[in-house]
């Protein structure tokens, strides 16, 4: 019996010990990505969604579209992509690929608003051309695909 009970109080007494150290406890895996102060998944869904509905209005004949609806929307997107300009313009992180990064997004949102302007002058112009989408959706593809590259953190 006194193999039992001393047997019982040697277990319990290193489980306590292992627990007490941190000795049984779980791994954190480390992310070393660089931090960006910014939630740019959220950024960029913004910016294809915006996309969508800009190619969605330039496959429709302009004699069909309801030409001050389809400016409202536009300016819509214009005011969405200024307010992130904004928002990102004051930012600034420790590591300088994280800036770059976000300079990148800033320059897409720029992009996308040259891309609106230009066809709202078309839309009121009645012209049947369209801006080109190569720059905006090249800068897109830039942003889009660096995402994971980097750990958001929020400020």
């Amino acid at each position: 019996m006194k193999k039992l009970l001393l047997s019982v109080s040697l277990f319990a007494g290193t489980m306590m010990a292992l627990s007490a150290c941190g000795g049984v406890g779980t791994v954190e895996p480390v992310d070393d990505r660089p931090v960006i102060h910014f939630d740019a998944a959220s950024i960029i869904s913004s910016a294809r969604d915006h996309q969508i509905k800009m190619l969605t209005l330039s496959s429709v004949p302009t004699d069909v579209v309801a030409i001050s609806g389809a400016v409202k929307e536009l300016q819509g997107m214009q005011t969405d992509n200024d307010i992130y300009s904004t928002e990102l313009e004051e930012l600034r992180h420790e590591d300088s690929s994280a800036d770059e990064f976000k300079n990148l997004v800033v320059e897409y949102l720029e992009a996308e608003n040259a891309y609106i302007n230009q066809t709202i002058e078309a839309l009121y112009g009645g012209g049947t051309s369209r801006p080109s989408r190569f720059s905006m959706e090249s800068l897109y593809s830039r942003a889009n695909a660096q995402i994971s590259d980097f750990r958001y953190e929020p400020k």
